[in-house]
């Protein structure tokens, strides 16, 4: 059998260049790679001895940093060093009432600031009868008061508002006539709920809201105007510098705030706004009591009087002096009776007067001088 062979074709020198290029370019990139890995490995290395240099160099701090205090640990070093304090403003008032003495009030902030809770507050501080417009109240709104205009009933607010002119009118009269006794126990305490809205709507308020601010003290007519703006236009007395100055302004949240900024006083409002029930009357700082909790209670009701006529009494003898004052009968017959058996029963006119009268403290002289007509009348 014969042999039989295969023709190989070998490669030429040109087919063996090309693999000897594409071996060159394999053998290239794994020493890049390899230089790649190697300087990694280095970086991590370096990373490793940075960090373990920078953990011993804070040890190392820390002994040094004791060397000053003979060894003692720097944590049980107390720094001594200057701080910045928040200093509190030099007068602030804490008994609003007393800063209210003479004035009205203008209540100023934003809806659920807690004015009407002010109002209501200062209502019962100042003791009295107490009379609400607020044609937007509900029915668990001012609780236990007198509250003229619910549902939007603007007519009979102003009704009401004209009767008050009227018998503010008369007050004036009569202590004209008869001096500051005749009015005793007659305190009034009127709240007007939004007065900007009732200024639109009814003709009267702004005359009603000028005439008490000029002559409603002294007549014991207390009035509390609430808004939520403070610019003399919205109320309705621009041009009424006078009225003005018979408020006195109280600022609660933002209102306060924007008030102290443009008095310039960085102090006062970091105080606004680093505690709570903080306000401004006028430009002085009020702190208020915590009223989250605040609920009216009522006092029982007191007798009401009429001016009967004008007698020549004898005033106790402690007052060493005679006076003209009013002879009132009143048209609560249980106080009466509740008088006269205390008066029987040998209690003191001191705790007639202040329990079963209800007058205390700055209110005490008009109890004594009413107890001493309800006697010289009724013959006790």
């Amino acid at each position: 059998m014969a042999n039989s062979w295969v023709r190989l074709h070998l490669p030429g020198w040109q087919h063996i260049g090309r693999y000897i290029l594409w071996g060159s370019g394999r053998v290239t990139f794994s020493l890049w790679l390899f230089g790649i890995h190697g300087l990694k490995t280095a970086l991590k290395t370096g990373t490793a001895v940075l960090e373990m240099t920078e953990r011993s160099t804070h040890h190392l701090l820390n002994v040094y940093s004791q060397l000053p205090h003979m060894g003692t640990p720097s944590q049980n070093i107390i720094d001594v060093s200057a701080v910045p304090l928040l200093l509190e403003p030099s007068e602030i008032i804490t008994d609003l009432v007393r800063s209210l003495e003479g004035k009205h009030c203008l209540i100023i902030g934003d809806t659920g600031t807690g004015k009407s809770t002010i109002a209501q507050w200062l209502a019962h501080k100042v003791g009295g009868e107490v009379v609400v417009y607020d044609p937007d109240a509900a029915p668990d709104e001012w609780m236990g008061l007198n509250v003229v205009g619910r549902r939007g009933d603007f007519k009979a607010i102003g009704e009401a508002m004209t009767l008050d002119l009227e018998e503010l009118q008369r007050r004036i009269e009569v202590r004209g006539d008869l001096g500051d006794r005749a009015l005793a126990g007659l305190d009034s305490v009127l709240i007007a709920e939004e007065f900007p809205l009732l200024k639109d709507e009814i003709p009267v308020a702004v005359d009603w809201l000028i005439k008490h601010a000029r002559r409603g003290r002294k007549p014991k007519r207390f009035l509390i105007a609430l808004a939520q703006d403070d610019q003399v236009k919205t109320l309705g007395i621009d041009g009424e510098g006078g009225v003005r100055k018979n408020f006195r302004m109280l600022r609660l949240g933002k209102f306060a705030v924007i008030h102290a900024k443009s008095l310039k006083d960085n102090a006062l409002v970091e105080w606004l706004k680093a505690g709570k029930f903080r306000c401004l009357v006028d430009d002085l700082p009020c702190q208020l009591p915590d009223l989250s909790s605040y609920q009216v209670v009522m006092q029982p009701p007191q007798p009401t009087f009429h001016i009967k006529e004008k007698k020549h009494i004898l005033v106790p003898p402690e007052s060493e002096f005679e006076a003209d004052v009013t002879v009132l009968t009143t048209e609560n017959s249980v106080i009466l009776r509740a008088v006269k058996t205390c008066l029987k029963a040998g209690l003191s006119e001191s705790r007639i007067i202040k329990e079963v009268l209800g007058y205390e403290g700055g209110k005490y002289q008009d109890g004594k001088a009413l107890l001493a007509a309800m006697r010289q009348e009724h013959g006790f």
